[in-house]
């Protein structure tokens, strides 16, 4: 029996626990505040939020952590189908 399996779920890419709080809150104000990366950037930068390498944080940083954890969240979510290939009883 021959089965493939081809997805893009076996790769988790581990994420910290303080980069999983930054990703929830900035999903959350984008989401359900609909408010923009730069407001997003201004608002946790004066809460005296930094990105997990100490930087301050611009609306292309909050645009990055959202997109990058968006792709994630996709990706742990797949459903996967295995296909089932050169099935052969001897």
């Amino acid at each position: 029996m021959v089965v493939r399996l081809k997805t893009k779920a076996l790769f988790i890419g581990p994420y910290t626990s303080s980069q999983q709080r930054l990703f929830d809150r900035v999903f959350l104000l984008r989401e359900r505040e609909q408010l923009t990366f730069e407001a997003i950037a201004k608002l946790l930068t004066r809460a005296g939020t930094r990105s997990i390498n100490g930087c301050l944080l611009g609306a292309e940083h909050v645009f990055s952590i959202y997109k990058k954890g968006k792709l994630r969240m996709e990706r742990l979510t797949l459903k996967v189908e295995p296909e089932l290939l050169d099935l052969w009883v001897e």
